[in-house]
C-alpha cells in the first residue's frame, strides 16, 4: 500500500481520529522507557529542555517492564504515558485499537528512514483506513546470543554445540539452558539456517499485511531441514550433557559457578547484570549463538539436508520503539516528534549505549561500538555483549507480527507447547488425538509441526489431519 508519510495528511487524519482524546493541556510530556534506562533518559530529557527555551514543557521519565507494557496501554491508554516504549512486534495491535497516533513531523520520518536498516524499516508502520503510516521510532536493537562461563568452556568450544558439550562432559554438567521455552526464546532453533548460505524454509507471517483482518501472509514450519533440526535437538536435549530446560530455581541458578549446573545459556543484553552476577565479570563469555552439525539419525529419510550440514541457531532480531499515545493530549503532538526525534537520534543512542548498555538500533552502530571499547568507555564483556547480538541480527528477522492477531496466534495458541513436546518426546492431546505419541518417528515430527503451523495460521487446533504431509491448508 502506498505510505502517506506527508506531515499536513498525517494531521488531518490525526485530529479527525482523536479530537478530544487526552486531556487536560497540563505542561508535562510523561514518558515510559525500561526499568534500566530511566535515570539516562531523564538526564537527556532535562538537558534538552534547559537548551531549547520555547519547548514549553517539562518531562517526565518512568521506567516500565517493556515486555508487558502493551497490555497496560491496551487495558487503559488514557492512565498511560504520552510517549512509550514497546518492542515493535505490539506496534500493529497499539495501532489498530486507536492505543498510538502516526508520526507526521516530516523531520523525523527522514531521520528514522535515513538512520535504521531495512528489517526494522518494514516492520515500524500499520495500516490505518487503508494506508500505511509510520508508528514506531526504533531506538534500542535486541537479539539472542550466547553467554558462558570461560573457566570451563574455551572460546574455540564456545563456537559449536559440539563444542559445548565436550566441556561439559568434562565438567560433569549440562552444556546449555535457556531463559524460557516460548516462542521467543526457542527461536535459536526454529530459526536457524545453514551456515554456507544463510538458507532455511522457514517463513512466519512473510507478506502479512499490517491491516486487521488483512492477509495472514504465508508460514511454513514443516520443511525437511525443520525436521532435521528438531531431530537434532531431540537427540542434544537426551545427551546428559548436552540441553536442559532452565530448572525451578531460575536459569542463573543453573549457570552459577558455585552450581556448575549448565555452562552456557542463550540470553540477550537484557540478561546481562544477572549472568555477570551468576558468573563474574572475569569468567563472563560472550559469543555468537553455537553452530551445530546434522548427525546421519537427523537426516534419515529426508531430502534436501545432508548429514555434515552446518547451521547456526537463529535469533529474531528486534528494535525497541517510541510511540505516540493517542490519548495524549493533540497539543503535545508536535513536541511529543521533537522529544522523540532526539531521544532516538544516532547521538542519544550513542550515549544509552555507554551509559545503560542499549545496543543502538541505527544501522552501522558497530563502528561505534567498537570505537567505545578501543577507548576504553566500556569493559570487554560490555564490548562483547553489543557486538554479539549487533552480528546475530546477521542471523535473525526481526519479529514479523504486524497485528495483534498474528502476536497472539504466535505466542499464546499452544504451538510453543508442541514445539516443547517434540524436543522432549512427549504426548501432546489435542481433539482426542494424542498426536505426538511417535514423536522419535519422521510421521510424528511431520504431524506436530503442522500442528504448529495449523496453530499459527488459525489460532486453534484442525478438526482433522490431512492425510498426507507436508499440507499448508
Amino acid at each position: 500500500m502506498k505510505r502517506l508519510i506527508a506531515l499536513f495528511i498525517v494531521l488531518i487524519m490525526t485530529a479527525a481520529l482523536f479530537a478530544g482524546c487526552g486531556g487536560g493541556g497540563n505542561k508535562v510530556i510523561r514518558v515510559w522507557v525500561g526499568e534500566e534506562s530511566v535515570e539516562f533518559y531523564q538526564k537527556i530529557c532535562n538537558e534538552y529542555v534547559a537548551a531549547h527555551e520555547d519547548f514549553g514543557y517539562t518531562v517526565e521519565v518512568k521506567g516500565m517492564d517493556t515486555g508487558a507494557v502493551a497490555g497496560t496501554i491496551s487495558n487503559d491508554p488514557t492512565a498511560a504515558a504520552d510517549i512509550y516504549t514497546v518492542a515493535h512486534d505490539n506496534i500493529g495491535k497499539l495501532a489498530s485499537t486507536q492505543c498510538a497516533k502516526p508520526i507526521g513531523d516530516q523531520s523525523l520520518i527522514d531521520q528514522v528512514l535515513a538512520d535504521n536498516p531495512e528489517s526494522f524499516r518494514k516492520v515500524i508502520y500499520s495500516t490505518l483506513n487503508g494506508t500505511e503510516y509510520l508508528y514506531g521510532v526504533p531506538y534500542i536493537s535486541q537479539a539472542l546470543f550466547l553467554y558462558y562461563n570461560k573457566a570451563l568452556v574455551t572460546e574455540e568450544q564456545a563456537k559449536s554445540f559440539e563444542g559445548l558439550r565436550e566441556a561439559a562432559r568434562a565438567a560433569g554438567t549440562k552444556a546449555v539452558t535457556v531463559t524460557g521455552d516460548d516462542g521467543f526464546n526457542m527461536s535459536f532453533a526454529l530459526l536457524a539456517t545453514k551456515v554456507s548460505d544463510h538458507s532455511t524454509t522457514v517463513k512466519i507471517y512473510e507478506g502479512a499485511e499490517s491491516v486487521s483482518g488483512g492477509s495472514k501472509g504465508t508460514s511454513n514450519c514443516q520443511g525437511d531441514d525443520t525436521i532435521a533440526i528438531m531431530r537434532w535437538l531431540q537427540d542434544y536435549a537426551a545427551d546428559e550433557n548436552g540441553f536442559k530446560w532452565a530448572s525451578p530455581d531460575g536459569w542463573d541458578a543453573d549457570l552459577d559457578k558455585s552450581n556448575k549446573g549448565v555452562l552456557a545459556v542463550i540470553g540477550g543484553a537484557w540478561h546481562y547484570n544477572t549472568a555477570k552476577a551468576a558468573l563474574g565479570e572475569t569468567n563472563l563469555g560472550i559469543a555468537l549463538i553455537p553452530t551445530f552439525t546434522l548427525t546421519e539419525k537427523a537426516v534419515e529419510g529426508l531430502s534436501g539436508v545432508s548429514a555434515g550440514d552446518v547451521y547456526r541457531g537463529g535469533t529474531f532480531a528486534d528494535c525497541k520503539c517510541f510511540m505516540i499515545n493517542a490519548s495524549s493530549d493533540k497539543n503535545k503532538y508536535a513536541k511529543e516528534q521533537e522529544l522523540i526525534k532526539f531521544m532516538s537520534s544516532k547521538e542519544s543512542q550513542n550515549r544509552s549505549y555507554v551509559e545503560c548498555l542499549n545496543v543502538p538500533a541505527y544501522a552501522g552502530a558497530s563502528s561505534y561500538i567498537e570505537q567505545c571499547y578501543n577507548e576504553g568507555k566500556v569493559t570487554e564483556s560490555q564490548y562483547n555483549l553489543a557486538a554479539m547480538q549487533v552480528s546475530m541480527a546477521e542471523w535473525g528477522i526481526p519479529q514479523p507480527f504486524v497485528t495483534g492477531t498474528l502476536n497472539s496466534y504466535y505466542y499464546s495458541k499452544n504451538a510453543p507447547s508442541v514445539f516443547r513436546a517434540i524436543i522432549d518426546k512427549t504426548a501432546y492431546p489435542t481433539t482426542g488425538d494424542t498426536i505426538l505419541a511417535e514423536t522419535e518417528s519422521l510421521a510424528g515430527i511431520r504431524k506436530a509441526l503442522y500442528l504448529a503451523e495449523y496453530l499459527w495460521m488459525h489460532g486453534t487446533v484442525p478438526k482433522e489431519f490431512p492425510q498426507s504431509l507436508p499440507s499448508h491448508d
